[in-house]
């Protein structure tokens, strides 16, 4: 009773809904590790997770990358985007890590926590018992990348007008003859690692890294990113290590700070608060203090420009969609281009935690030729919708 007591006092406000979801598998896992830093152990547990984590990413490095098979923020859980058939996911699964007595639990079911997805439990020799869930589907945006260049593949070889108005649109801008192209002049990068550092130096080439589909024409390349109506990440960045839990009590850690990280030269380009961020969250959790309001921001407003332009990088076409069956493109192509989609920076105001939000919300509007009046909005949270730790994540709204 002592060690429940203890755990209800100190680390119920860590869940979302104020206790620990069993449906829920990150309120799972996080529960597993909470109880077992309090001497309950679950050994078990702990090394199914373990192994699931290395079968899936040894499963990774083996499997087709065109596949389009990833990692979910689950450790337990296998992304399957492209929706490859069940029958042969098992097949790859018996190839690349020798499955034996494979056993499948619809949701819900046996030790499956999810509510949409079947876990597919068996043993290897390699990693021993392994629970894997495999989530599929994809979100709008890699849905709609994927319906994009199926078209594009579908279609190469007809003439442009009797293409869809996006692909005209498309072709227009890039000067291409549709009439010109084979499918197997239009391959899809989305699968691939599209991570890249904000740089304070400005804008670096990053075409080839950014691009969701890359057309060849004329023995040119053309590298194109594709947004669909809701698409806005720009960047993503790590977990925020000076800012964690202490004995119940969220503390910055000055100490902690050190390097140039992406997230510490925004944090001081920005002039965000880390101490007035760590009062703010234990002020949500306390249910106290006051309510906080959006509040100006006096930046380096050229330094921010060049670190924002550097999010966009150059030397692609950015492509997004507008309403059904149109796009925008826009030529991202030099240093000097990803500097004029940003604009000029016109206002920069700030909202830490309080009782009631536990994030920090940045808004920095600008006026572009490229884009308009724009707002980019810099949020400073944990991306599972707990508490800690912080991730800082820049969206072009």
């Amino acid at each position: 009773m002592d060690v429940l007591d203890k755990f209800f006092k100190k680390f119920l406000y860590k869940f979302p809904k104020g206790y620990p979801d069993i449906n829920d598998a990150q309120d799972m896992l996080m529960l597993e590790t909470l109880l077992e830093k309090l001497g309950v152990p679950l050994e078990e547990n702990r090394q199914i997770n373990s192994a699931t984590k290395q079968a899936i990413s040894y499963f990774l490095s083996k499997a087709d990358p065109s596949l389009g098979f990833k990692t979910q923020t689950d450790i337990k859980r296998l992304g399957n985007p492209n929706k490859i058939a069940p029958e042969k996911v098992q097949q790859l699964f018996q190839d690349i890590l020798g499955v034996k007595d494979l056993t499948i639990y619809a949701p819900r079911t046996g030790p499956n926590p999810s509510g949409k997805f079947d876990m597919y439990e068996f043993t290897t020799n390699d990693f021993g018992v392994v629970r894997i869930i495999l989530s599929g589907g994809g979100n709008r945006g890699e849905k709609y990348e994927q319906n994009f260049i199926k078209a594009a593949q579908e279609l190469a070889g007809q003439p442009n007008n009797a293409l869809p108005p996006y692909l005209q649109t498309l072709y227009s801008k890039l000067n291409i003859d549709n009439t010109k192209l084979s499918s197997n002049d239009i391959s899809f990068a989305g699968a691939t690692d599209t991570k890249r550092d904000l740089n304070p130096e400005g804008p670096q080439d990053v075409g080839e890294t950014i691009a969701d589909i890359i057309i060849t024409y004329n023995n040119i390349p053309y590298f194109i990113s594709l947004k669909n109506k809701q698409g806005s990440g720009l960047y993503s960045g790590k977990t925020i290590p000076w800012i964690y839990e202490k004995d119940g009590e969220v503390i910055y850690d000055p100490s902690k700070k050190t390097g140039s990280s992406d997230t510490n030269v925004i944090f001081d380009i920005l002039n965000i608060d880390s101490e007035k961020i760590a009062q703010g969250l234990n002020n949500y959790i306390n249910k106290e203090g006051d309510v906080d309001t959006y509040s100006s921001l006096d930046i380096d407003t050229n330094a921010f420009r060049k670190l924002l332009a550097s999010s966009f990088g150059y030397g692609y076409y950015y492509v997004q969609e507008t309403s059904k069956d149109q796009v925008k493109v826009v030529p991202i192509l030099t240093a000097e281009d990803a500097l004029k989609a940003v604009g000029k920076i016109s206002k920069v105001e700030i909202k830490y935690p309080g009782p009631n939000a536990k994030q920090v919300t940045a808004n920095v509007f600008t006026e572009s030729e490229t884009f308009g009046s724009t707002k980019y909005q810099i949020t400073i949270r944990n991306t599972s919708g707990k508490l800690l730790p912080l991730s800082l994540r820049i969206s072009k709204l």
